[in-house]
């Protein structure tokens, strides 16, 4: 029997947390399907109950029928497209509401000039050339043929290697990314391991330290220190390849729009 009050997550993300915390004081049970063991150690900080493991659609939709959850949320990375995928296709095995919250694109609030809409790449305020993928941005960085600092996470890195770019990737401290740099084979002095969040400053000395021309950053939003990172590269001189965020349709971005349409889904 489903529970009304029961809801399956899919986490890993600092709105994922939020929506947990918002949705357990409108007095739901959330459970938060976290990929990664660093996802499982941040959620499980704040008190929040995880369940632990990659899973597809299937394994997703099990979890959710064992939990007698009466929807599902994608609260995953603007960029883990193929999670959204799995995490819909769960919600439609099973007959559950399916909604999609996530962090708004950074160009979207005015914060960064340009635009960042699918279709397009061209330059978006002075130094910086907005494109729609990381192969793109790869193919650009390699026809400019100057050093840059990449701060994309590790699951992209091969169409940097592949393309014969020079670089130096800034990582997170974990024993995932440094096993991704090694099989790529990037060798130590082209990593900086930091733990997020950067401020200008940091980002600044990162440029200096690889003596970067070029920052390479996707559009992770507000949340994902982007207005940190470009203002670093403004500062320092420094052009800028953005990757826009992918565009989800019907997307939640207000936890209370969040909260207010899952009592609807629920309802109905």
């Amino acid at each position: 029997m489903i529970s009304a009050r029961t809801i399956y997550m899919i986490g890993g993300t600092t709105e994922a947390n939020l929506a947990a915390g918002r949705l357990q004081e409108d007095g739901y049970r959330v459970i938060v399907s976290v990929a990664t063991p660093l996802g499982e150690r941040v959620a499980s900080a704040i008190g929040l109950e995880t369940d632990f493991g990659f899973k597809n659609a299937e394994g997703m939709a099990e979890s959710a029928r064992a939990q007698k959850a009466a929807a599902i949320i994608d609260c995953s990375h603007p960029f883990a497209i193929e999670a959204s995928r799995e995490a819909s296709e769960a919600a439609n095995r099973l007959g559950l509401p399916y909604l999609r919250f996530m962090r708004l694109p950074f160009a979207v609030g005015g914060d960064a000039a340009g635009s960042a809409e699918a279709g397009t790449t061209g330059t978006a305020g002075s130094g910086m050339t907005t494109v729609q993928s990381f192969e793109d941005a790869a193919g650009l960085l390699a026809g400019r043929k100057k050093r840059a600092l990449l701060t994309i996470g590790t699951r992209n890195l091969e169409f940097f290697t592949e393309a014969q770019t020079d670089f130096t990737a800034r990582i997170l401290p974990v024993e995932e990314s440094f096993k991704d740099c090694a099989r790529l084979g990037i060798k130590p002095q082209s990593i900086i391991a930091a733990w997020p969040p950067f401020s200008e400053g940091f980002n600044r000395a990162c440029l200096r330290k690889c003596e970067a021309e070029v920052l390479v950053t996707k559009d992770s939003g507000r949340e994902g220190g982007l207005m940190e990172k470009l203002q670093a590269a403004a500062a320092e001189n420094a052009e800028v390849i953005l990757i826009a965020m992918p565009i989800e349709t019907g997307a939640i971005h207000d936890l209370e729009a969040l909260s207010a349409r899952l009592r609807e889904v629920i309802a109905s």
